[in-house]
């Protein structure tokens, strides 16, 4: 069978993790509807989304380097099924366990595409340059959370069923996808024997790089996280409207802003990036607390800018530092051990705001969110500042092609 050449095929690796975030967020922008018509408590609605970074964890830390001898297109190939499986488990959920089914399928689809989509869009990087591969993979998971939120919107306000036409779409993109995937090529030189679990798994010599890491894509996706699982009910009780395409459409423009600054932050060294992310973090924070208490929408909005700014800043950097340092064979471990602590934040950050505004009320979720968010970004950003070890270009696995 003819495949991809080493172009094209980083470029369908780059759609496949798109459409694997997508698939993951598809369910946020419609929380809201599920918890109006079965009547579902912020802490049933964030524990949903929760699910679904636990599971990913788990898959993260026991199969993180099964692409290591499965080969990447495989792998590949089976998270995509996950992914099918769970958009027609929520395209026809009858109940709410049906939604944390479908979440747990999520969390093995992503956790498979993710390490194994990354290490390939290095392997098939068609440029010199090796910061591009980082700054791709951040834009496709931003590109990913605004189709998943501005399509969601539009086909949740104008399409037929709300709760599940989304989802059909959806399975239709996955579908074509998994046919996409079957003509990448599958690079037999990172192929190994006697798989094991990889549980966390640091390159000799780089547990410094790896906590700057981990904490700057953490610190990303905690921040992102508290948009994900609250930033509806913050869109409504700030805008004061439940107009879901109006929500969807303040919501993307963070993730749109994300794949900018993720660009930009190509051209930067991934300490910069991880400090322009950090102070963007922070400032998000900030402007998202005097939204809520003064019920400003202009300063929701520069919340929002703010956030995809440090969303993709942060990650940008984070992974950058992962793929510049990381030997070839060490490779696709050192990526999902850096997820397993990013989608941990994520997953912290998603539930402990909806049990937080539960046992405290709304206003002091927010609070105590950004409390937090605001402290691990400025112990980050002084990370990144007194952290100056060098930067060891890795070797590359020849491309394929």
């Amino acid at each position: 069978m003819k495949t991809l050449s080493t172009k094209a095929a980083f470029w369908a690796v780059a759609w496949i993790l798109t459409v694997s975030l997508w698939a993951s967020t598809a369910p946020s922008i419609v929380f809201p509807i599920y918890a109006s018509e079965w009547h579902l408590s912020k802490a049933v609605t964030t524990g949903i989304f929760a699910t679904y970074p636990i599971v990913l964890i788990l898959v993260l830390i026991i199969l993180g380097n099964i692409s290591d001898y499965i080969g990447r297109r495989n792998t590949l190939l089976i998270g995509l099924t996950f992914l099918l499986i769970s958009a027609l488990a929520f395209a026809s959920a009858p109940n709410v366990f049906w939604l944390f089914g479908g979440r747990i399928l999520q969390g093995i689809g992503v956790g498979l595409t993710a390490g194994s989509g990354a290490a390939a869009l290095v392997e098939f990087n068609p440029k010199s340059n090796q910061k591009y591969p980082g700054s791709i993979n951040t834009i496709t998971q931003a590109s990913g959370l605004f189709f998943a939120t501005i399509i969601g919107a539009v086909l949740i306000k104008y399409a037929p069923s709300p709760l599940h036409f989304s989802y059909w779409v959806l399975t239709a993109i996955v579908l074509i996808s998994m046919v996409l995937s079957f003509f990448i090529p599958d690079n037999k030189a990172v192929r190994k024997t006697g798989w094991r679990p990889q549980g966390i798994q640091i390159p000799p010599g780089q547990r410094g790089l790896y906590a700057l890491a981990a904490l700057a894509v953490g610190v990303g996706f905690a921040n992102g996280a508290v948009f994900l699982s609250l930033g509806a009910q913050i869109a409504r009780d700030v805008v004061g409207t439940n107009d879901i395409l109006v929500i969807g459409i303040v919501l993307s423009i963070s993730y749109l802003l994300g794949a900018v600054s993720a660009t930009i932050a190509g051209r930067l060294g991934p300490r910069t990036s991880i400090r322009a992310g950090m102070i963007a973090v922070f400032l998000t924070v900030v402007m998202l607390v005097s939204a809520s208490e003064l019920h400003s929408f202009a300063l929701f909005i520069v919340s929002s800018v703010l956030g995809g700014l440090g969303y993709g800043f942060s990650a940008s950097g984070g992974i950058g530092i992962v793929v510049i340092n990381s030997p070839a064979q060490y490779r696709v471990q050192f990526i999902s051990a850096v997820l397993v602590v990013a989608y941990l934040f994520q997953g912290l950050s998603a539930y402990g705001g909806g049990v937080a505004s539960t046992v405290f009320g709304f206003n002091n979720a927010i609070w105590i969110l950004a409390i937090v968010v605001a402290f691990l970004a400025i112990f980050t950003l002084f990370l990144s500042l007194k952290n100056r070890m060098a930067m060891v270009s890795p070797s590359i696995t020849p491309k394929v092609g």
